[in-house]
């Protein structure tokens, strides 16, 4: 009799616990564009340099973790407030050789689809805009909340040479290297 009653319990207590996951889902729907951060690594005749995006928007933003097959995200990183970690820099960034800003002043990232990968990882697809370029880019991702926000962290890569950053003398790889790390800490709200 006993184990029947403690059978119950804990099927009741089981169902209870899995009602209150889904009843807790949140959506996040808007990013801090002042929480968040984008930052980039590259390699200049050798040397490792770092750098970063000033600002990060969000024209879309949703995310729920309980069905992230749903989440639908379109981030914009205004590409006049590049940081490439000196002035000279910064400044031959602007030109049409590089990211032509005039012409291009916004890179654009629009999820295609979501997947969750266990353990809080997950894998957003979709398409990277850069220079009126559009190429098919995998991001992994990892997903925390922490006082009421969602932390999307996460890394990926691409060359530059498949965006046209870098042409004429600057095609050359010996001097900038073609491979670019994109490292991001999204913070987002309700």
């Amino acid at each position: 009799m006993l184990k029947q009653h403690l059978r119950h319990f804990f099927t009741a207590t089981a169902l209870l616990l899995a009602m209150t996951g889904t009843v807790s889902a949140v959506e996040y729907k808007t990013i801090d564009p002042s929480a968040s951060k984008l930052s980039f690594t590259y390699s200049q005749m050798n040397v490792n340099m770092d750098g970063h995006f000033k600002q990060v928007n969000a024209s879309q933003f949703s995310f729920d973790p309980a069905v992230p097959e749903q989440a639908r995200v379109i981030i914009e990183i205004p590409l006049a407030d590049i940081d490439a970690g000196y002035g000279e820099a910064n400044e031959e960034l602007k030109k049409t050789e590089w990211l032509d800003i005039s012409t291009y002043p916004v890179a654009k990232f629009e999820s295609v689809k979501v997947q969750a990968l266990g353990d809080n990882r997950f894998q957003v697809d979709g398409k990277l805009d850069i220079k009126g370029n559009t190429r098919d880019v995998s991001i992994p991702f990892t997903f925390s909340e922490k006082d009421g926000q969602g932390i999307f962290e996460g890394e990926f890569a691409f060359k530059r040479a498949d965006f046209k950053v870098g042409e004429g003398m600057w095609g050359d790889f010996g001097i900038v290297a073609n491979d670019i790390r994109i490292t991001f800490s999204v913070v987002a709200g309700q």
